[in-house]
């Protein structure tokens, strides 16, 4: 399992805690994105934790399957990568 966390947050986005939903806005851009719990999770524990770290949390937690937690949580970083609103670790270190 990696030490390291796989992706990191982009400094400038803004998070608003709603309580039942997690509010990102991208300054750069004016758009707004919303997370629900499974979300919220994945970007708490993305500085801190690697992408299988992450999977396993969801699955223990969500009580899914490992192939379903990791499609999620691969799902949610792809949209969030796409959408800027994350760094791949292995980009800014290259």
């Amino acid at each position: 399992m990696d030490k390291h966390a796989d992706y990191e947050q982009n400094p400038e986005i803004i998070e608003t805690d709603l309580e039942d939903e997690l509010i990102l806005l991208d300054p750069a851009t004016q758009e707004m994105f919303s997370l629900n719990e499974t979300g919220r999770m994945v970007w708490n524990e993305l500085p801190t934790s690697s992408i299988t770290e992450i999977v396993t949390l969801i699955k223990n937690k969500f009580d899914v399957s490992s192939e379903i937690a990791e499609q999620d949580v691969n799902d949610l970083i792809s949209n969030l990568s796409e959408a800027g609103l994350l760094i791949s670790n292995s980009e800014s270190n290259e």
